[in-house]
């Protein structure tokens, strides 16, 4: 029964949402925007705000991946992974197990307290979960955060439900664009006349479409038509009038996994040429003796390992406050020094940051 892989693909996809942020790797979180530093960790990778390019390099091999999937696969996210199908399904099966007389609310109360924790786990991906769990109460800010969250997702999933897909859902609007006669979607054979009428597909659809009348956009492929079509035909041993068809190897859906291959190896070429220590200089203003320039250096470590560096100027010019500068493990140290210039001092002058393995040269005006 699809219904029952359906389930399975849901709870390990809740299991894996739920349980990513306790995953550390490298003493981080697997997957935080850490708000104290503006910085994105990813599966051991440290991603500051500076860098957000890459966090656009990977927004766009998604999308292409979207794309690639949609037009192989349809709608096969809607049915099978999206929150709005997939937690409305968890409550329904939830309430399934209460007494025949509470079903028909069960759900509706099921769904209370399972769309809090949704809401919480959303906290964990922004404040590490102890933190947020422990301050949850004490914060009004990650309360106020909570209780927004836990309404909107409520109301999506327990009022709106499946009537969000009929009509609101962007995704749908795309069907129209990437899916052709050949994309993988939900069915019914229009060539077998011997249909049992029995009306079955109908009820059970979660959109309430009659899949029988061809390919429609509110169409979420979840199966639940096949389903209860085969339980009416396999007691008359007579294959299913409705199932999954279509054509996956095709050469659109390879036209579209080239385009997706491609953005995934400008976003691997991206991560790799990150250098581990970065630095950058900049003129901070006049300081308060003779002939002397105050700057401002900023040096990242995105190493495992603390490095230690010394600045230095070229002549004429000269460095009057300590040079030495230690960064620590994926850290980073911001400070000032002073250059004071002697006679002939150029418009422009090179300040190097030089360390164990790497050495930097900056251009900086020198007024």
């Amino acid at each position: 029964m699809w219904k029952n892989r359906r389930r399975i693909v849901a709870l390990l996809g809740g299991a894996a949402v739920l349980l990513l942020p306790f995953l550390r790797i490298r003493g981080r979180s697997a997957a935080r925007f850490d708000l104290p530093t503006l910085s994105l960790h990813f599966f051991g990778a440290v991603v500051p705000i500076d860098e957000f390019y890459l966090v656009l390099w990977g927004a766009l091999f998604l999308v292409s991946l979207t794309l690639w999937v949609t037009v192989v696969f349809g709608r096969l996210w809607c049915g099978w992974l999206c929150p709005q199908t997939v937690i409305g399904e968890i409550g329904e099966w939830i309430a399934s197990a209460l007494p025949p007389g509470f079903r028909s609310g069960g759900k509706t109360l099921v769904l209370l307290p399972f769309s809090a924790v949704v809401s919480l786990s959303l906290l964990w991906y922004f404040v590490p979960p102890a933190e947020a769990t422990r301050d949850l109460f004490r914060s009004p800010i990650l309360l106020g955060f909570f209780l927004a969250q836990w309404g909107v997702i409520y109301i999506m999933v327990a009022v709106v439900g499946p009537r969000f897909c009929k009509t609101a859902c962007p995704y749908a609007m795309l069907q129209n664009v990437l899916a052709d006669r050949e994309t993988l979607a939900v069915a019914y054979d229009p060539a077998r006349a011997e249909c049992l009428l029995c009306d079955r597909c109908t009820r059970f659809c979660p959109v309430g479409i009659d899949i029988r009348k061809g390919g429609q956009r509110e169409c979420v492929a979840c199966a639940a038509c096949i389903d209860a079509c085969r339980e009416v035909t396999s007691r008359r041993n007579v294959a299913p009038f409705i199932a999954y068809r279509g054509t996956v190897l095709r050469g659109k859906a390879y036209l579209f996994a080239g385009g997706c291959l491609a953005a995934a190896l400008v976003l691997l070429a991206a991560l790799w040429s990150r250098p581990d220590v970065r630095f950058a200089v900049q003129w901070e203003g006049k300081a308060g003796t003779p002939q002397g320039n105050l700057y401002r250096y900023s040096v990242r470590n995105d190493s495992d390992r603390p490095v230690a560096l010394a600045l230095s100027v070229e002549r004429p010019a000269r460095l009057l406050d300590n040079p030495e500068v230690a960064v620590p493990s994926r850290g980073r140290v911001t400070g000032t020094v002073t250059v004071k210039g002697e006679d002939g001092t150029p418009g422009e002058i090179l300040i190097t940051a030089a360390g164990p393995g790497f050495r930097f040269v900056r251009k900086a005006a020198f007024p």
